[in-house]
Parts: C-alpha cells; sequence; structure tokens
C-alpha cells in the first residue's frame, strides 16, 4: 500500500505507572503533565488553529469562560498514555453549542457532536476498531474490515463489544440548550488492551495505526482530526491517512 505524499504524524504514547479514575476530569494527574496535540480541520489544507496552544489550553481550564465567537475554529486537545493493561485517551473539546440527543450504545451519534477513535493494533490498517462518545455519555463501537482501504468496500461490524471500555464525560456549560454559550466537554476512556486482540501490552517501541477525530455539527460544522485525512467533502474512514501510535 502506497501512502499518500503527505506525511504521516507520529505520535508517542507514554506508559504510566498509576491508574487513572475515568471520570471524564482532565484536570488531573497524569493528564496535566501529558502535553496534548491538536485535532486540525480533517481536509489538512492548514495546520493552524486561529490561536495558539497557551491560549487555547486556558480556554480549557476548569473555570475557563467561552471562546470569543472572533476565533472561529474550535480546538481539542489529545492525550493518550497506557499502563499495563489499558490504553487511555482524553479529548478536551472547546465548543460554544454543545449538544446531543443520543445516550445509548450504538445510535447514529456520528451525526451530531462526537469524538472518536480508529485503532489499528497491527501495522496493516486495513482492520481497525472504531470508538466514539458523544457529550451526552453515548457510545458507538464496532470492528471495521477495510480491504482496500476505501468506504465503498468497508464493512462495519456493529456487535463487536469493547468488553471493559470504561468512559467519563464532563461537560463545562448547558448541554442542548442552543440560545446560550458553552466553555468545553472533555471525554476520558480506558481501553483494555485484551478487547483489541492483545494479550500483552504494546512492548517499548511498538507502533499501531490510529487516528483520532471530533465532528462538531453546530453552525457550517467542524471535522478535526490528529492525521489529516484530505478529503473534501470529510471521511474519516481513510486507514491510509492512519497515523503512527508509538508506545513508549
Amino acid at each position: 500500500m502506497v501512502e499518500r505524499e503527505t506525511p504521516l504524524p507520529v505520535l508517542v504514547c507514554l506508559r504510566i505507572a498509576q491508574r487513572i479514575r475515568i471520570d471524564g476530569d482532565i484536570h488531573k494527574p497524569p493528564w496535566l503533565e501529558i502535553p496534548p496535540v491538536w485535532l486540525l480541520p480533517s481536509h489538512g489544507r492548514t495546520r493552524e488553529m486561529g490561536v495558539s496552544s497557551e491560549e487555547a489550553l486556558r480556554h480549557l481550564e476548569a473555570d475557563a469562560p467561552p471562546l470569543p465567537h472572533a476565533m472561529p475554529f474550535q480546538p481539542t486537545a489529545l492525550r493518550v498514555c497506557y499502563d499495563e493493561t489499558q490504553l487511555y485517551v482524553a479529548f478536551q473539546c472547546i465548543d460554544r453549542d454543545i449538544f446531543g440527543s443520543y445516550s445509548g450504545r450504538n445510535e447514529p451519534i456520528y451525526t451530531e457532536d462526537v469524538v472518536e477513535a480508529f485503532l489499528a493494533p497491527a501495522s496493516d490498517p486495513r482492520r481497525y476498531f472504531e470508538l466514539e462518545t458523544n457529550p451526552r455519555g453515548a457510545w458507538f463501537e464496532a470492528s471495521v474490515s477495510s480491504p482496500h482501504c476505501d468506504r465503498r468496500s468497508m464493512v462495519v461490524d456493529t456487535s463487536w463489544v469493547c468488553e471493559g471500555w470504561r468512559r467519563g464525560v464532563r461537560v463545562r456549560g448547558t448541554l442542548d440548550r442552543r440560545d446560550d454559550i458553552d466553555c468545553w466537554w472533555s471525554v476520558e476512556w480506558a481501553i483494555p488492551f485484551r478487547s483489541l486482540g492483545g494479550a500483552r501490552p504494546p512492548r517499548r517501541g511498538e507502533r499501531w495505526r490510529a487516528n483520532f477525530f471530533r465532528i462538531d455539527r453546530a453552525g457550517q460544522g467542524e471535522f478535526s482530526s490528529w492525521s489529516a485525512t484530505l478529503a473534501e467533502p470529510p471521511d474519516f474512514h481513510r486507514p491510509l491517512r492512519f497515523g503512527v501510535l508509538e508506545f513508549g
């Protein structure tokens, strides 16, 4: 498989000694010690957020004010780490209008506000797992086979269950009230390696293929990704554009 000409990003996933309490709160160790990476427009035409990382982080503080309307793009901070049994993922989403109508399993939460991870534990991105959460705590889990790395031939198995997957969500704002201005929402995951087909934790230097996304449906909509998918209209199911998740 030939990669596209735009280089793929590499995200180093550090091993931690302590378990993380999963409650959606990112303002605690070890997240406070892990520098975030930022999700940017998925089309890849720009690598700018329109605001500095320092300013974006200020708007993600526990008591932060809303992002001014003069800054149209709403940044998303991503952090990852792992221990001997689990992969941890944290999203922090600056969001002036937080909403989500779904509250159960495998409803179409991707049609509203959502964060997503596509994880390919083997080096072959044609088979991967899709995990999603919305601001209400609804979740989506599926195993995906994409033999030609193309949406037209992919098969999504929604009967797959990520056993032991723990999720937490926090919202600074008023969920689903559309006439006020919100601040942010955050998502925290603990994903057992055994549920992703691994009998052991990844070894240091081991590499997976992965991508991380956010959809915000307010206004004209924003589609953000860690590794640019280079697709317009937006399409996240582009395995050849998955980045590299390297375990440190």
